[in-house]
């Protein structure tokens, strides 16, 4: 079975392995592509475990997280769930509102000066420097050391679905760990997962620099392509642009359709905890399920037409967000920068042409789908 690089377009590839192999074996990993299938599983947390570390061996595990807690990505409840329900309480939807004024300012500064210049990389001019300028502010951190921050996230995201990048792990839990104060009264993100309590129990140093770190990762990462991917699609697709500009209320469906149509992450892993059977193939104690959201988000008996990007579509229960209890807290922060991205866009932006990418202007990432560049140019009118 040939599985793109991360240099090839999936889609098609997805499309034939749900026609003809909607369950592949390949040595003890199993390729899972049907929507069906891919949200039972994420749903069935007992069964199919996100908890890695207990396949390693504690010993190994313990060598693997020199300076972190394992990432909530990477537990099961009951851990998981005490974790999340800490978090939570820093991170509640009505703090992500209130930095709305905050992220409008972010990104109608960058469009004005993307519309100064009339061409430009959307990449680095604007997807990805508006959600680490603002998840850089959420947690406190000086707008100077972004620098460190792109670096770090880049490394972490390529390292995705190939093993733990330790060393760099490391760097960000030392960063972190300075940024620590139990006794701080700042209203920031790190700040409040120094000293909040639930039922007497707080974030030990090591848990909050991990989620620090998945914070970082997470909320630059999947947004930057985000935005990134709409506005490409939206290109790709005339006559959805200027419908969007003229109506500003599909904005939010135009976003949806996006993470449905090019899910920023393409897949997510699970080990089966019980021998089992899945969409006729035998599953064994152990094996490794690789859940293909990219494909499950395109599965025609779910979306109809689903190759075909439609803001205007009914079906919207994609999973790019995942599904169950690993369901993405970061979630509405994501959806409400690509809204405001792509309102101050379209307010100052008639109309564009993209440059046509290159396979190595995609992400190195076999797990994230998106861009490194995207050279755009805006129209005169």
């Amino acid at each position: 079975m040939h599985i793109p690089t991360y240099k090839e377009e999936p889609f098609e590839w997805y499309r034939e392995m749900r026609q003809n192999s909607p369950v592949f074996r390949e040595g003890n990993m199993i390729h899972i592509f049907k929507y069906s299938d891919i949200s039972r599983i994420l749903s069935d947390h007992q069964n199919f475990s996100s908890q890695f570390r207990d396949l390693l061996g504690g010993e190994l595990a313990e060598l693997l997280n020199e300076k972190t807690t394992p990432s909530i990505l990477l537990l099961d409840p009951p851990m998981h769930t005490t974790l999340r329900n800490l978090v939570s309480g820093a991170f509640t939807p009505r703090s992500i509102d209130l930095f709305e004024p905050r992220i409008r300012k972010i990104a109608g500064k960058l469009v004005h000066e993307i519309v100064e210049k009339h061409n430009s990389d959307i990449v680095s001019d604007l997807s990805y420097l508006l959600p680490i300028t603002v998840i850089s502010e959420m947690m406190g951190v000086p707008e100077s050391d972004s620098v460190f921050f792109r670096d770090w996230s880049d490394k972490l995201a390529t390292s995705l679905g190939r093993g733990p990048d330790i060393e760099t792990q490391n760097q960000m839990a030392d960063y972190f760990y300075k940024k620590i104060d139990r006794n701080s009264d700042k209203n920031d993100l790190i700040s409040r997962l120094s000293t909040i309590e639930m039922d007497g129990r707080k974030l030990s140093d090591m848990e909050i620099a991990g989620f620090a770190i998945l914070l970082l990762v997470a909320g630059n990462e999947t947004t930057t392509n985000l935005i990134t991917n709409a506005i490409f699609s939206l290109y790709e697709n005339p006559g959805i642009y200027p419908e969007m500009r003229q109506n500003p209320s599909i904005i939010p469906w135009v976003v949806e359709e996006t993470l449905r149509y090019r899910s920023p992450v393409q897949s997510t892993r699970r080990y089966s905890k019980i021998d089992t059977e899945i969409g006729g193939v035998e599953i064994i104690k152990n094996d490794i399920l690789a859940l293909y959201l990219g494909s499950a988000n395109r599965d025609e008996e779910i979306f109809r037409e689903g190759d075909a990007f439609n803001p205007h579509r009914v079906e919207k229960r994609h999973i790019a967000f995942g599904h169950g209890v690993h369901f993405c807290l970061g979630a509405p922060l994501a959806r409400l920068e690509a809204r405001i991205a792509l309102e101050e866009f379209s307010k100052a932006v008639p109309s564009y042409s993209i440059i046509k990418p290159s396979p190595d202007d995609r992400i190195d990432s076999d797990i994230m789908y998106g861009f490194r560049k995207l050279n755009l140019k805006i129209n005169e009118n």
